[in-house]
This record gives structure tokens, sequence and C-alpha cells, in this order.
């Protein structure tokens, strides 16, 4: 089978490693926010602020909804954020941007037919999912670039991730439900088209040390880790990307930054290859989940500092997991599913741990901390 890209023939090679352990094998985002009129995630209500909610007039309403919807893959209810956060995609790799761009259109719109909430559409809520599908299908369904096949496939499956997310949200209770619908759509697919059964083990590379890496090396592979939330092996594309986190919220961008990083320190910990610490393949679940933390946290002291790194640590662990696991049965990538479990138990432990507080209305680090202290008369 072909497989495109670096990424995917790193990924590849990273996981017949099995004496090491198969390497996190790409993967993607979070569960969303949303207006001031309530948005449902989950069980969980999370208000918009009024000015995210708003169209220009002179904007196409759909247009302004899936820029958002590439901004919510990040938590980021901003087109501005969706814009820059497209143009990385574009920069590293223009036909997965495409696909992206593609699907995320296709699940908006999808969910308009679907009658699901107006808000819910509005904040991208239901466009994300579907930008994801087509990341992921661009890389793993073996098709070369600018064929047709994986259009039709990413339509398809955009417009199923609508419809499982709706479903979702009416059956998750306790925690949100992040980029769940996606992994269920992809993984279904993927399951059939098994991208990595064709490797020969025997033509897989020696593991590389720290030794190989250079000052450069490190910073890059930190921005990487943030490129591949998209399954995009490009630390420009990451620098872009974390722009689009910024133009939302400065703490959130520097969260998934330090998530990043954190995963590339468990990999040195952990004697991995170095190859797979440059392709990013260890920072994108850890970052999502540093991302998911100080999203759904007041940012206060170091119960909260240690859930974010602590968080991102063993996402990377379980990201091995999963791969040893799932990924050998599946033939395949575990995608964000590591991502998913590890933001999930972080989010319960925020009603056990002396320190932590949930943020009672999901927004960013900057607005979750403004209304905890309002909250207080100060």
């Amino acid at each position: 089978m072909f497989l495109r890209s670096s990424v995917s023939s790193r990924c590849v090679r990273n996981f017949c490693h099995n004496s090491r352990g198969p390497i996190p094998s790409i993967g993607f985002a979070a569960p969303r926010l949303g207006g001031r009129a309530p948005t449902m995630l989950g069980s969980m209500y999370r208000p918009m602020s009024a000015q995210a909610g708003k169209v220009d007039s002179n904007v196409p309403p759909l247009f302004d909804h899936t820029l958002r919807g590439m901004g919510q893959v990040v938590f980021c209810n901003s087109a501005l954020s969706g814009g820059l956060i497209s143009a990385g995609l574009c920069f590293g790799d223009p036909w997965l941007g495409v696909l992206a761009l593609t699907g995320c259109t296709t699940a908006t719109a999808a969910a308009g037919l679907l009658a699901a909430p107006s808000a819910n559409i509005g904040a991208g809520l239901l466009g994300y999912n579907g930008a994801l599908v087509g990341c992921a299908f661009a890389v793993f369904l073996g098709y070369q670039a600018w064929t047709p096949e994986p259009v039709a496939a990413t339509v398809v499956g955009a417009a199923a991730s609508a419809g499982v997310a709706m479903t979702l949200g009416g059956v998750l209770t306790a925690v949100p439900q992040y980029t769940l619908a996606f992994n269920i759509v992809a993984l279904s697919a993927l399951a059939f088209v098994r991208p990595f059964s064709s490797v020969n083990p025997e033509e897989v590379a020696e593991p590389q040390g720290p030794e190989v890496m250079s000052g450069l090396d490190w910073l890059s592979s930190v921005l990487t880790g943030v490129s591949q939330i998209f399954v995009v092996n490009n630390p420009f594309s990451g620098v872009l990307i974390l722009a689009g986190i910024a133009a939302y919220s400065p703490l959130a961008a520097v969260a998934t930054a330090v998530g990043s990083a954190s995963g590339v320190l468990s990999a040195v910990a952990c004697g991995a290859d170095m190859a797979a610490v440059k392709d990013g393949l260890w920072g994108f679940n850890p970052a999502l989940t540093s991302l998911a933390v100080s999203i759904f946290f007041t940012p206060l002291g170091r119960a909260y500092q240690g859930l974010m790194v602590g968080g991102a640590v063993a996402t990377a662990l379980a990201t091995v997991a999963f791969n040893k696991t799932l990924g050998t049965a599946l033939e395949g990538p575990t995608l964000t599913l590591p991502f998913c479990l590890m933001a999930s138990l972080a989010y319960l432990m925020g009603s056990r741990v002396p320190g932590l507080v949930r943020a009672r209305a999901p927004h960013s680090p900057e607005e979750n901390w403004r209304a905890y202290w309002a909250a207080r008369g100060r």
C-alpha cells in the first residue's frame, strides 16, 4: 500500500519497533467550547462569549462556521484562529489542508441538515471532527495526493462524524466528548484499510539516540509535535498553529507548547527513537492534554501546573501502550484515543484533588481566571 508523506512512513517505521514500543501514530484534538447561548458537549454546558458567536454580515455563515470548526480542533471558537491554522496546514501539506477544510465544511453542512442546534453549528462544535477525518484520510488511506477517492471518503466520513457527535452529546454524562466522534469514524475506516499491514520489519531503520539531536532539533521537535495534532510533519506549520491558538488565548498556546515539550522529555526518559521525536510523534497527544487542562480548569497554583505537565507525561506513556495493543491489533494508528482517555481522567480529577478548580464555564485560561475572581467579588 502506498503511504504518502514522510510522516506516514516514519510512523510505520516506528510502529515496527516493538522492542521499544510502537511510537505514537498520529492523532488530533478535543472537546469544544462555545457562546452565550449554551452549547452541550456530553452533558455539560459551555457558555460562549458574545463576540465569539457573532458572524460578520459580509461573511457567508458557512465560511465563518467552517473556520471556527478548524479552530475548535484546538478549543478556539475563533474564525481568525481557524484561518491561521488552515494556513499552517496548507503550508505544510496543501493536499491535507484541502481535505481538512473539505471535511470541516461537510460536517458543518451535515449538522445543519440534521437540525443540530444553531449555536453549536455557529461555534464550530460540529465541524472539527470532520476536519480531523480529512487529515487522517489524507495520510492513511493509501492514495496519491489529489485523487478523488480520499475526497469522497472524507465527505462521507465527515458527514457521519456530525451525526456521531450529536449522538454522543446525549450519551456522555460525566466528561466532554473530545475527539471521540472523529476516532470512531476514522478508526472504523482504517480497521479495513490496515495502513501498516504491508510493513516489513526487516526494512525498518535502527533507532536513533539523543546524541543525534541538536539544539535546533529539540525546538523543531516541540513545534512539529504541535503540527502533528493535524497530522502535518512541519515545524513552521506548528508555529502557525500556535499563532492561531495565541490569537484566541496566549496562555492556551503556552499550555500547548508545554504539553508537546513534556512529550519530548518523556521520549528521552523512555529511550525512544529520536527520529520519532523529530517527527513530533511524541508531542501531539500530550500537547492536547495540556491544552485541555488549560481550558477546563482555572489556572491556580501548583495543582493546576502539576496536572498540566503530569497529564501530558501520562498521555505520552498511554500512547505507547495504545500502540502496542490496539495499534498492533488494527495494524494502524491509534489517533487521539490516548488523549481522549487521559484528558477524561484529568477532568474527573477536578472534583477529587485539593487545589484543582474546574472552570464553571470553560473558555480560555484568561477568561477562566477572570470569572473565578469575579465570582469572589474581586
